[in-house]
Parts: C-alpha cells; structure tokens; sequence
C-alpha cells in the first residue's frame, strides 16, 4: 500500500490529514483553533480577496497576500493559514519551519496570536514526498485549485458529499471535473492524504505515467488517452501485482522499482589521443567555455549505449599530462557517419559517433584536472581509465568519487598572452542582449532607456578618439553639408578641392563609418551626387538637367576639376560656418557626449528598405543611375562592426506597431544571440551566420557587439498576438503601474486639493487601474508616468481631460457610459460629474416631423476648471466605500 515510504516517516502527516478530512472537510470547523470557519461564506471572501484581486509586481507572495487579505475577516484570515498548512503539507521540498512560519505569518496579520498544537510540529510537517520547484514557484496557482475544490465541495449538500467521501474513485472523478484538475499537482497531493490506500505519493502525474510506461508496459498512446482516475486504478492494480510477487511492500520511488521508470543518468569515458587527433580548436572552445557558452561537437564512441541526457568525462591519453580534462552531456543518440579517417572513408566505411556538450574543459599544462594517477588511486570497482576505444562506462562508483574530486577542482581562469586571435577576440565579446520592455502606456519604459540604459553607451566626448567624437558630430548631417563643410575647410586651408580631395578628408570619412560606409564602392557616386545636384544653375562645367538640382546652389566645378563654394554659400553656409568652428576646434565641453545608440520608431509603413537596404535613384557625371542604399539597421551595424572594442545599442519604440517580417526579412535570423558574427581583420567571419543580401548580394550579419531594446505599448497590441519569431529571439521584461513611485508635492503622492485637504494620487491611479482590470484586460491600464509631473490640483485637471479621458475613449470604443463608470459618474451627484450625461428629445430637436426616434444619451466632458477636488477624490474613495 502506499502508505509505505522508504524515506520519509508519515505516520503523522496522515493521521493530520485525516484529522482535518473529519474537522474541516466533514464538517465546517477549524484546524487549529475552534469556529466554524471552513465554510461557504469565508471561502467566497477569499475568493474576493485572494482569486478575483491578483496583484502584480516584484514583491513575494507573502507581501501580497498580506495586502490582499489586510481588510479581511478574522475568520477568512485563520482559514487562508490552514490552508497554506494543508498545501504545503505534502511537500518534502519546504522545510517543516518554513512551512510552520508561513501559516504563523498569515494567521497574525489581524494581530492574533498563533496557538500551539501537534499539527504544527516537524514530525507532522516533514513532508511524504517531492513536489519540485515548480510546485513552490507556482503556489498561487494551487492555492486557487484548493479554493476552488473546495468552494465546489462546500456547495454541495451533505447527502451529495458523503458518497464523495465514502469512494476514493468517486472523490477522484468529482476532483477531476474541476476546471484545472488536470494540470494541478495538487489534485494528486489531495488524492493521497484522503485515500492513502489506493493513490500514490506522486505528486506530478507524468510521474505516474511514466511508471506504468515502463512497468506495466503500457504505450504512450494509450496513456495519453487515459484520466488520471484511469491511471491511479491502473497503479493500483500493478502494486498489488508487484507486491505478490515480491512477497514485501512496494514503493516506487525506492530502489530497485525508482531504476526501472526513471534510471540514473549513465557516465561515459571519452578518450582523446593528441597523437591521432589535433584539436585545433581546443584553446578557443576553452576560453568559450570558461566564459560561460557550451561547446557541442561530435566525438567517437565504441559503444551503442550512452543515452542524450547521460554525463561523460573526457581522459586525455597518448601525450603527458594525462587524465580527465573535461566534462559534460550526452547531447544525442549514437549514430553514424563516415568514418573519420578519409581514407577509410573513401572505402565507404562508416564510424560510430555521438554529439557531446563540453560544460567544462582544462589544459593541463594551465589548468587543474584530474590527473591519470589520481584516477588509478581512486579506482574502487576496477574502472579502466586508459581504454583502448572511446565510449565506454564509468562504473557507478567510480563516476561518484570523479564526479566529487571534479566539482572541486577551482574554475577555469583564462590568461590570456599576447595578442588574442580573431575567434578569441569574438569570443571575448560578451553574448549580445535582446530585450523587449512591454506594458501598458505610461509605465516607463522609455524612461527605463534614457536614465539607465543609454548612459552605458555614451562616452564623454573628450575621452574618445578625435574620429570618434567627428562621428558623432556628423551623424545627422546630410551628404551635401558634409561636402561642403570639407569644401570650406579645404579652402581656409588653401589645399585642393578635387573629388579625390574631398573622398580623404577626416570629415568624409567620419560620415563614411558613422553611415557604416567606409569600405563602400559607391563613396565617389555618393561624392558627385552631393556636388553635382547643389552646383549652380551658370555653371558651365556641370551639365546635369536644371530640374534634377536641389538647393542650396552653392558649388561649381572650376577647370582642372577644383570645386569652390559660391552662389547661395554666403546665405544658405551661415550655420554650416559656425558648425566647421566647431570641428575644427575640436571637444570642449565636459558635458559633451560620444553616442554609440541609435533610436528608430516603428510604424505601418516602416519597411525594409528603411531598415535594412533598398534601391535609391544617385546622380553621377554621366547622368541617373541606381544604387543600393543602406538602411538605419544595416548602416549601424557595420559602424558597430568597425568599432570592436565598444558596445552598441539599437532602441527600437514602439516595435508591435511595425510588420516585423516585413521590416526585418532575412534578418530575424540573424539578431538571435547565437547567430550573432564577427569578422577577421581580412572579412571573413569567424563566429556566427551571415547572409547575402537581395537588393546589394553583400554578405552581411549583425555584428555580436551590438544590443537591440525595444518597447511594446500593450494598449495598442497585446503581447499574445506579437510575432511569434520576434516572441522566440528577445526576452521580455514586464513594467506594469507602480503607483508608489507617483510622488505628488511632497513625495508621499498627496497634493492640496485647493481647500485645505488633500487629493491622493496614488489612490486614483489604483481606482482606475482596478476598474479597468475588470471592464477591459490588464494591458489596458495606465502608467504612473501620466501622474509623476501632477504638483497641483490644476495639472491634475488638465491630465485627467487632456490625458486620460482621450485614451479611455479610445479603450472603450466612445462607449460613454463605461468611461463613466471608471470614473465613478454614474451615481455620483451633477456637481461631482466629470462626464455629465443629458437626453436628447428627438421630438424636440425635429418638431412638426412626424417620425418616432427613440431618444438618445448625450455626454459632455467638462472643461478642466469645472472639475471639483471632490469629484476626482470619489473615484477612488468610492472604491473604498464598496470595499
């Protein structure tokens, strides 16, 4: 029967569980003190408070519960304690003083004082089997099934809850008609402390499956179709099957059943020869791996047997030092290939192989391992630690005393001499970030970029190279301004002004790196584009068509191919003079900032060629031609790819309201942190993908130094519909409202209400969130941001008409009568109206027409000075009011 446990002693915990069946579940008394408080009515209260009130944010469970049951009955408040004891009792994952604070914690939140009793001691809570830190991570969601179970319970009679109780199959298919059963752990914890007998301390029903799978033999297709009802009398069954032929008890969580249904992992020896294999890659995939990457690869195995999941030890033979200098898992099934010397595998033969994961790798020349006479001190059972072949098992014992000696060898620490290599250099560069901010408007999401994120990728401008700081200076200036400004540098400098004067001036080639052109073909087109459509209509020399000219008209092409600045140069060249100071003086202010971060907005018309690249017409000096133009993305990626040494940051807002496959293409792919490249100083890649671009065939990946954060106003789109390809490649982090952070006028959220009291904004916020929780969804909701500017009662006028009722209409469709209710209009007297509701008489509005048209609801917002501190302050105190 079940109730044997191999491990745990639950004499005590059963003879509490049938304690509290009998008190609590019979009938409707406490647990640990007397009252009737296991009852309909307290289990609809901590519905109210508990399953219909979720609360979002950072805090622990502990911090929310006691904000969600602080108003609570004292009855509600014992009844929630007894039942965080009777969740957690099970769990052998919790410990009994764990466990025993919690439920002090929660029963003295209304200032009672905890009694002592039996059922609160270690023995009675120590637990009968795992639950896994799923259970724990999770507990709100048990706790609700618990809730639920019992509210169905309670709501039957007792001639309906008696045959339940009476027939443990009965009690089961009841319990699993309960929404969510299925998926609970908790509905097999429930199971096994009413019915000892005849369910199983497994708390995880793929558990169970798993037993009758390899035990009784039964095919994954007929357990898939199975109820737990089905598969608990099926356990049942083979129990009682097992225990007759073994003549004792059985527990299937002890050896030797626990080996049949979930056998331990085996432990493999890989063997390595330098003298037959140079692992050419050995100090790159070390230093990968002591930076945090695995390193997969396929190795040689004599033996059909290892299993994906099974660990191994790799030993290295042949040359000195010998012994273990690696380890890791088993990452596939063995299969074959050819074989892996070429000869032999021009003959057609194949070899045995399987995939392994490096998860720690050592030169013994540098680093700590486990040297071949360690082994053979060691060695308890015979292992041979020197095989002729690849593959073979580490026994049991051995692979427990190697296992040991390992996890304590120190941590790799890589020192690196002399100049790294072209992998070591990427490598090096730490895993690129993919981060999308998401929620409701107003949350701070923009504002989490501009103070914490887009420092990190700014440089004080008198630190940095003067190329660098003359980047960031012509980052927004156009090609023909950049021209002119090296055409009136060149001047004052009495030097040439030839196209190839200009093409290797400083400030031509900033504006090349800053756009990532630096090594393009198309710089001269680009040169004569800017000189040839900005030349003057007299010149002689210049032969482009008047109408393809654009202004300014400053440039002319003199004999001998020397360009001067002339026409509208004394005008339209004012502010480009004082900007040519400014570069030829070079940084002066402290405050003056390197910017390694570009910021692009998202929008339906946002496409590729905006983004990535795409076909521009470009005037040369033999007319129109095309070119392939970069877009934003693709230009800063290569000036990232040029910069190796700097981290980059792409921000994208508002990144759902753009067709991410239509903007991105091909590139999806390639901003996944493990697709990420680097190049080699000659341009050929050594880490990553790339690929070849339609519009231009270049090669081109984004490089592994550059960041990507992006917003996502969930108002406008929520996160379920986002693009599942986007949903795989970034990580999301949540910002909902934190009204504690709205500081008012003297940062405690309050400002003056103009008549002596005070208006709580942090209040108000909360009321509107609420109510929109419920009317609409969670996403839909505001921000403290829209409040964090409001000192006065005035500014707060002015956000509730301007701000907040313009978005509320765009929540509710112009549904008037639900944006009232958010704001607690509709019983609210005339004067305490923000939105006021009239009738409009079509008999009156169309006298003398004899047509009947029912009468309509005219809605009239006021304007900002009619609205009382009263009629703001019932939002939310009729809020409270409800409560």
């Amino acid at each position: 029967m079940s109730r044997y446990n191999h491990r745990h002693a639950i004499k005590p915990l059963l003879k509490a569980a049938e304690h509290w069946k009998q008190r609590c579940l019979n009938a409707d008394g406490g647990l640990l003190t007397d009252g009737d408080y296991w009852s309909s009515a307290c289990l609809a209260e901590l519905d109210q408070r508990f399953i219909q009130n979720p609360l979002e944010g950072e805090e622990s469970f502990i911090d929310k519960l006691q904000q969600q049951l602080a108003d609570a009955s004292p009855a509600a408040i014992k009844l929630m304690a007894e039942l965080n004891w009777l969740l957690l009792l099970f769990s052998t994952n919790i410990k009994p003083a764990t466990k025993r604070d919690l439920v002090r914690t929660i029963w003295e939140i209304n200032g009672d004082t905890l009694p002592s009793s039996w059922l609160l001691d270690d023995d009675t809570l120590s637990g009968a089997g795992s639950t896994g830190t799923g259970f724990n991570t999770l507990r709100w969601r048990e706790l609700v099934f618990l809730i639920e179970v019992l509210k169905a319970f309670k709501g039957r009679n007792q001639d309906q809850q008696q045959p339940l109780l009476q027939s443990p199959w009965a009690f089961a298919d009841w319990l699993d008609s309960i929404p969510g059963a299925q998926t609970r752990q908790f509905r097999h914890i429930l199971c096994f402390l009413l019915y000892p007998d005849s369910f199983e301390h497994t708390s995880v029903g793929r558990d169970k499956k798993a037993i009758l799978q390899a035990m009784a033999g039964l095919p994954k297709a007929k357990l898939k179709a199975m109820t737990y009802r089905e598969v608990d009398e099926t356990l049942l069954v083979l129990r009682k099957q097992l225990e007759a032929e073994a003549g004792e008890t059985v527990d299937f969580h002890a050896s030797p059943w626990v080996d049949q249904w979930r056998p331990a992992p085996g432990t493999w020896l890989m063997a390595w020869n330098p003298n037959n294999w140079t692992w050419g890659s050995f100090q790159d995939d070390r230093l990968r791996i002591a930076r945090g990457d695995n390193v997969t690869m396929r190795w040689r195995t004599a033996s059909t047997h290892p299993r994906e999941g099974d660990s191994f030890f790799l030993v290295r033979l042949g040359q000195d030092p010998k012994g273990l200098v690696a380890r890791g898992n088993v990452a596939s099934e063995p299969y074959e290939d050819d074989h892996y010397n070429p000869e032999l595998a021009k003959q057609g033969q194949k070899a045995l192989y399987v995939d392994i994961t490096l998860t720690d790798l050592r030169d013994p020349k540098a680093d700590s391992y486990i040297s071949m006479a360690d082994l053979k001190a060691l060695t308890v059972d015979e292992q041979n630690w020197t095989p002729q072949a690849s593959g073979i098992e580490i026994k049991p014992k051995s692979a427990k005393i190697v296992a040991g000696l390992w996890n304590k060898l120190p941590p790799v620490k890589v020192v690196q001499a002399g100049t790294p290599t072209s992998a070591q250099q990427a490598i090096n560069i730490a895993r690129p970030i993919n981060q999308i901010f998401y929620g409701p408007p107003g949350t701070g999401k923009t504002h989490r970029w501009r103070n914490h994120l887009q420092p990190k990728y700014e440089t004080q401008a008198t630190k940095v190279a003067t190329g660098e700081w003359l980047e960031e200076q012509l980052a927004n200036t156009s090609w023909w301004e950049t021209v002119a400004l090296i055409a009136a540098d060149l001047s004052a400098q009495n030097s040439g002004t030839t196209v190839n004067d200009l093409l290797i001036h400083p400030f031509f080639k900033a504006k090349a790196r800053v756009q990532g052109r630096a090594d393009s073909p198309n710089l001269r087109a680009t040169c004569w584009n800017s000189l040839q459509t900005h030349t003057v209509q007299e010149s002689e020399t210049v032969k482009l068509a008047m109408e393809k000219r654009l202004s300014p008209l400053i440039f002319d092409k003199k004999p001998g191919g020397h360009w001067v600045l002339t026409g509208d140069w004394e005008e339209a060249g004012e502010g480009l003079r004082d900007q040519l100071k400014k570069l030829q003086q070079g940084p002066q202010s402290q405050n003056a900032r390197v910017k390694r971060h570009l910021t692009v907005t998202f929008h339906q018309s946002f496409s590729y060629e905006d983004f990535v690249e795409g076909i521009r017409p470009q005037t040369t000096e033999d007319g129109i031609s095309y070119e392939v133009r970069d877009g934003l993305f693709k230009a800063f990626c290569n000036r990232a790819r040029q910069d190796p040494h700097q981290r980059y940051a792409l921000f994208i807002d508002e990144i759902n309201r753009g067709n991410i496959s239509r903007i991105f293409g091909e590139l999806i792919t390639l901003i996944e942190p493990d697709k990420r490249a680097w190049w080699n100083g000659e341009g050929q890649l050594v880490e990553g993908i790339d690929v070849v671009l339609p519009y231009s065939g270049e090669r081109f990946g984004v490089p592994k130094n550059l960041d990507i954060y992006a917003t996502m106003n969930t108002a406008d789109r929520s996160i379920a519909l986002m693009d599942a390809a986007l949903r795989r490649r970034f990580h999301f982090v949540e910002l909902m409202p934190e009204p504690k952070q709205i500081t008012g006028s003297q940062g405690d959220g309050y400002i003056p209400d103009g008549e002596g009291g005070l208006l709580s904004l942090r209040d108000l916020l909360n009321a509107i969130n609420l109510r929109l929780r419920y009317l609409l969804h969670r996403d839909q909701t505001f921000g403290h941001a829209f409040f964090m500017e409001v000192k006065d009662l005035d500014s707060l006028r002015q956000v509730l008409v301007y701000d907040i009722i313009p978005m509320l209409t765009e929540y509710f469709y112009d549904d008037w009568q639900q944006i009232r209710r958010v704001l607690a209009d509709e019983d609210a007297p005339a004067e305490h109206q923000i939105i006021t509701q009239s009738t409009l008489d079509p008999s009156l509005l169309f006298a003398g027409l004899d047509i009947d048209l029912p009468e309509k609801s005219d809605y009239h917002v006021k304007a900002p000075a009619e609205i009382s501190a009263d009629a703001i302050r019932k939002i939310y105190e009729s809020l409270d009011a409800a409560g």
